[in-house]
């Protein structure tokens, strides 16, 4: 199935994590197992990833008081112990520890000790100077463990005291990760690797920071809680705002783009060059030392496939959605490609593809979505407002 299933989540913090347990019962539970099975296989056992994962909900609660409570009501809804959920909500903290481990052991001579494969990702943004509608857009390709794209969704969120967003998640997590707020607001997010990742894993986790920037109303909202404290491991933030208010005339036109590179004590930034920004799974900037390219070289030639496509899209007229999708299906280098598939050469535990294409038009607050591959079915629209 490469369409998407929508959530419809509203009320109170509480209200939406119960309605989302609810609905997702099975697959919070299907991606417990699929993550402990990982967690595993980077020498990570499920009593010490459930002890990390309960460390964590004192630390949410106090940086997030809702997001604790929608967590809680996850584990309401769905009948699973809260650990189990926090466990999904702080994977990423989780798997980084780990990989810093894996790192330190195989440093200190372990001969057995290999690097696991990375994620993905190879995102995106065009300005609508380089866009054919004169539309503002970012996007991308998620690339992760295969098994996940069976338990991915859309959430509609309608919240009383904050925007309402349209995002893109796994089962179990609340914070959502690609997506657009009511008011333009937008976000691709990719891995990133550097040496100080999960030295200090205790810090306001990715997921939540990712709600945040759902939170924001402006640009530099959005931006904030990336930037404002130190992070538990490197990640990549593709941020895009629609036409916003008080251009006062302007001459650099409507929305705009930024990547916000982050190291857990350092980050970077990148802009668009002539319209168009891409992104995947090392630091381009050069004062943060990147880990990644040894274990996924892919890297290096993803984000430049992908910019070079929409540069001549814009070249031709003006990158279109269709274009960008085009891009999302390149097969350069298969299965380590923009489009990425199964590699079977790799133990089971580390099949990845792309289980998630989406392209995010900011101004019309929709997503364009494929599950799965994108070259393996046709995109939907999704609607914030619907």
């Amino acid at each position: 199935m490469t369409t998407f299933d929508v959530i419809e989540l509203s009320g109170s913090p509480r209200e939406r994590g119960v309605a989302h347990g609810e609905a997702l019962a099975d697959e919070i539970a299907a991606n417990v197992e699929t993550y402990l099975t990982r967690f595993a296989h980077e020498g990570v056992a499920a009593d010490t990833a459930r002890e990390q994962a309960d460390e964590f909900v004192p630390l949410i609660e106090s940086v997030n008081e809702a997001y604790a409570a929608e967590m809680r009501g996850v584990a309401e809804g769905s009948g699973l112990p809260l650990t189990d959920v926090a466990l999904l909500n702080v994977r990423y903290e989780v798997i980084y520890t780990a990989w810093k481990e894996r790192t330190e052991r195989r440093a200190a001579g372990e001969a057995s000790v290999a690097d696991a494969g990375v994620d993905g990702c190879t995102s995106f943004g065009v300005l609508p100077s380089a866009s054919a509608d004169g539309r503002t857009y970012v996007g991308q390709n998620w690339d992760w463990l295969a098994p996940i794209a069976e338990t991915i969704v859309l959430a509609r969120v309608r919240r009383p005291d904050a925007p309402d967003h349209l995002v893109f998640t796994e089962a179990g997590i609340v914070g959502g990760k690609a997506g657009v707020n009511e008011h333009g607001i937008g976000m691709g997010i990719n891995g990133l690797t550097s040496p100080r990742d999960g030295a200090n894993p205790f810090r306001k986790p990715i997921h939540v920071r990712c709600r945040e920037v759902m939170d924001a109303e402006r640009l530099d909202e959005a931006m904030a809680p990336i930037v404002e404290t130190h992070r538990p491991a490197s990640a990549n933030f593709m941020l895009g705002s629609a036409d916003g208010v008080g251009q006062g005339g302007s001459r650099a036109g409507g929305g705009e783009v930024i990547d916000l590179e982050t190291a857990p004590e350092r980050f970077a930034h990148l802009n668009p060059t002539n319209g168009i920004l891409t992104h995947s799974n090392h630091f381009v900037d050069d004062g943060i030392e990147s880990l990644t390219e040894g274990r996924g070289p892919s890297t290096m030639y993803r984000a430049a496939r992908l910019r070079r496509h929409l540069t001549a899209e814009r070249d031709d007229g003006g990158v279109t959605v269709a274009g960008i999708q085009a891009g999302l299906r390149d097969h350069f280098g298969r299965p380590s490609s923009v489009c990425s598939h199964v590699d079977e050469s790799l133990p089971e535990e580390e099949y990845g593809q792309t289980n998630a294409s989406l392209v995010i038009d900011l101004d019309g607050r929709r997503i364009h979505a494929v599950r799965g591959p994108p070259c393996g079915g046709e995109y939907e629209t999704y609607e914030l407002a619907a």
